[in-house]
């Protein structure tokens, strides 16, 4: 029986839900937290920002090269070393004690959360066939928010008082959680590569840089989509690590704030899972520069200190945010030059140059945050998402002039 119909293949995908559940509980953690922790290791909110672009400044070093060694490992090794370093990273940030040793705990999720991500389509193209890739991949990428809303929702309201308000002691749980990960995968992937032995690896030795380059130099629409890439990554971080913060400071609870970062992340997974699958083809870099544009909107009105706006805001950010990396993604597939032979290429100078603006988004936030609080903040995400609007229509005319010389 081939592994695109054993049925073992539904306990493989569970078995990859949970790693990237975890990875999501590690990238949120420490968002409901961070006043707690800044205050505590006595760092600026621009500190604050640094620490939360550790892990994408070595994401995007590490991001090319994770493929090369998915296919020279397996996937049973390397994510197996995924979901170790995702440990790593969440057990040290409870113990650390100054900015040095907090930027380092986070940094380490950084060589581990790529193999994921690179890693996580590939199990879905090695062990489902092409009419089921879309539900498998629905359900996939649902881990990462399902593993967010956790976070965010339990932190303050339900972990911290648990624990006496000890910031440590509820990062140390999702720790001990992310650590049970990985002997459920290393269990379930064994099993799998007995099923289907060396079904993963890929014996070609040509590596993908050679190609990442000639798509780069030869193609105008792949450089304006690194570019809007960087742009969505530079609003997803930002937001991500500081939007508790953000509605604290619009008169919220911690508590509260968690519970609605938490929902935001809630309609983000309902996005992923329903969006691409309703925007047709052709429109789906039209999708992409409304969704933007509405991005800014959803920023402006967070800027307008009232409740109400607060509220049109983050629903608006939350319709929005599941879908834009998985439509961009299907954007990037049907870019001039990109073709399944050279996707792998392709997918890693997306991630590379989105997590170039992970790491610039949540710095400069935190920067302009601690000159003229968090509207500063959010003056800067809006120009961001209205510029990467205006560039994604110039992606389509780019498209075309490719297609008008073929």
């Amino acid at each position: 029986m081939q592994q695109h119909s054993h049925p073992y293949r539904w306990v493989l995908l569970g078995a990859l839900w949970m790693v990237y559940f975890s990875f999501g509980l590690a990238v949120f953690s420490m968002a409901p937290l961070l006043e707690t922790i800044r205050e505590d290791l006595g760092l600026s909110k621009g500190a604050m920002g640094a620490v939360l672009s550790a892990w994408p400044l070595v994401y995007l070093v590490a991001a090319l090269p994770a493929g090369t060694l998915i296919d020279r490992l397996g996937l049973r090794h390397s994510l197996a070393i995924a979901t170790v370093l995702i440990s790593a990273s969440s057990l040290l940030r409870p113990i650390a004690d100054n900015f040095i040793g907090l930027f380092g705990a986070v940094a380490i999720f950084g060589i581990g959360g790529p193999l994921v991500s690179v890693g996580a389509p590939k199990l879905v193209s090695v062990w489902f066939a092409v009419d089921e890739r879309p539900l498998a991949m629905g359900i996939t990428m649902s881990g990462p928010g399902i593993g967010g809303v956790v976070a965010l929702a339990t932190a303050n309201s339900v972990l911290m008082p648990a624990f006496d308000q000890s910031w440590r002691s509820t990062l140390m749980v999702y720790a001990v959680v992310t650590v049970a990960v990985i002997a459920v995968w290393l269990v379930v992937a064994t099993a799998a590569e007995r099923i289907a032995p060396e079904a993963d690896r890929n014996t070609d030795p040509e590596g993908g840089f050679s190609g990442a380059w000639n798509l780069i130099r030869e193609h105008q629409a792949v450089q304006i989509m690194l570019v809007v890439a960087l742009g969505m990554f530079f609003y997803n971080h930002a937001l991500n690590g500081w939007l508790p913060t953000v509605i604290e400071d619009r008169g919220f609870s911690s508590s509260v704030a968690g519970y609605l970062a938490g929902a935001v992340t809630a309609l983000g997974i309902v996005g992923a899972l329903l969006g691409p699958r309703m925007v047709p083809d052709k429109s789906r870099i039209t999708a992409m520069a409304l969704g933007f544009a509405l991005f800014g909107m959803a920023t402006l009105l967070l800027n307008v200190d009232t409740r109400p706006t607060t509220f049109a805001g983050l629903v608006v950010i939350g319709l929005i945010k599941g879908l834009a990396v998985p439509v961009a993604l299907l954007v990037m597939m049907q870019l001039p030059g990109v073709s399944p032979s050279n996707m792998g290429a392709a997918g890693g100078l997306f991630f590379t140059a989105g997590e170039a603006g992970g790491v610039a988004g949540p710095v400069l936030f935190g920067v302009l945050s601690d000159i003229g609080g968090s509207n500063a903040g959010l003056v800067l995400l809006t120009g961001v998402t209205f510029a990467t609007a205006l560039l994604t229509v110039l992606l389509r005319s780019a498209m075309a002039r490719a297609v008008g010389h073929r």
